[in-house]
């Protein structure tokens, strides 16, 4: 019974001001225990060079995840004495918390943003209320977009998922990957991303996590590789949730790059420059022309009504869906012609990098 600090904690910080480490216990007592060495953390201080103080740079709260926790730290500009004497601080604030058994080492995030040979993709994007200063929405995590994205994931049917936070992949039984993931996600100041990987036939996997100090808060769902009949599945999940949506949609992609991410990302040609982030601004705007789409009331307000073809759904919002599925997936001789209808459709949601810009700056201002 020891507290014990593996070789590579003492050798990364000979050579980097930031790591993830992992403290590995089955002691009740653990939790409590990191939150005393994160204090202990934010305590260290050394004068600075314009007369202030050198201080922690980044130390979110720790992750908790089953029999051990993550905590992400950046020493910032401390000096090399003090970030060496680490060890020794992380291993009394253990014992003085009560916990005699650990392991202290590093934890290193994997490979796991892309799955080769899954090809092309289909993603479900879901944007929640925007919270302030953006928007009028409580601040918090996406607890209810981790609950849908979670449900799916678990109703799969596979019998062991993949947690996944901060690249760190856990092994879990599908019947406490929710509760382990909402734990996750909802650590207090820590704006992350949580995913949940299904390794089936089609591989699925959810992503929820916030951007833009969590004033977006988001998820994705993603089937690899992609068919008309997944595409609709997700499109089903959509309409049964529209409620808890400010705006969602499902997309075909070319392959699963970025498969542990939460946001929308462009498929940009190459010359052509790159469309605006809008996540901000998900209540108006869309990011791009997708096969099916949910719109609420302030897209129908920029739009002067619903577009034609739309279905209504409750709570004031209406679906668009434009074309067939299979006209959507990449190399299908109908994919540009659907593009451009759709992008007609929704051109008033549709804007630039200065129309962006000038309404995330005018919401600040209000």
């Amino acid at each position: 019974m020891a507290v014990v600090v593996l070789p590579e904690v003492h050798q990364e910080l000979r050579v980097s001001q930031s790591l993830l480490l992992e403290v590995r216990s089955g002691d009740g007592r653990l939790p409590a225990a990191m939150a005393a060495v994160r204090d202990a953390l934010l305590r260290l201080e050394a004068p600075g060079v314009d007369g202030g103080a050198e201080r922690v740079a980044f130390l979110p709260p720790p992750v908790p995840l089953p029999g051990r926790q993550l905590l992400a730290v950046d020493f910032g500009s401390l000096p090399d004495e003090q970030v060496l004497a680490v060890p020794d601080l992380l291993v009394a604030e253990l014992r003085r918390a009560g916990v005699g058994d650990a392991e202290v080492g590093v934890a290193h995030p994997g490979d796991l943003d892309n799955r080769p040979g899954l090809a092309p993709a289909v993603r479900a994007y879901l944007r929640g209320p925007v919270a302030a200063p953006f928007g009028d929405a409580p601040a918090g995590p996406p607890v209810a977009l981790l609950d849908i994205a979670a449900d799916w994931v678990v109703g799969r049917g596979v019998g062991q998922l993949s947690l996944v936070v901060f690249g760190v992949e856990t092994a879990l039984p599908a019947e406490t990957a929710s509760g382990v993931a909402r734990s996750a996600l909802a650590t207090p100041g820590q704006a992350t991303t949580v995913s949940l990987i299904a390794d089936g036939a089609p591989v699925a996997a959810a992503s929820v996590g916030t951007s833009m100090r969590d004033a977006a808060r988001a998820a994705a769902l993603t089937l690899a590789p992609a068919t008309p009949e997944n595409m609709r599945e997700l499109r089903t999940l959509l309409r049964a949730h529209a409620d808890a949506v400010v705006w969602a949609g499902v997309a075909a992609e070319p392959d699963a790059r970025r498969l542990l991410a939460h946001g929308w990302a462009p498929q940009v040609e190459p010359g052509q420059a790159p469309p605006p982030d809008v996540a901000v601004l998900a209540d108006v705007l869309v990011p791009e022309a997708m096969w099916y789409q949910i719109l609420s009331a302030g897209h129908l307000e920029r739009l002067g009504g619903p577009p034609p073809g739309a279905v209504p759904l409750p709570g004031a919002r209406v679906e668009l869906t434009v074309g067939e599925p299979e006209q959507w997936l990449p190399g299908h001789p109908d994919a540009a012609a659907v593009r451009r209808r759709a992008r007609d459709l929704l051109a008033a949601c549709l804007v630039d990098q200065g129309q962006a810009g000038g309404m995330m700056a005018a919401r600040m201002r209000r």
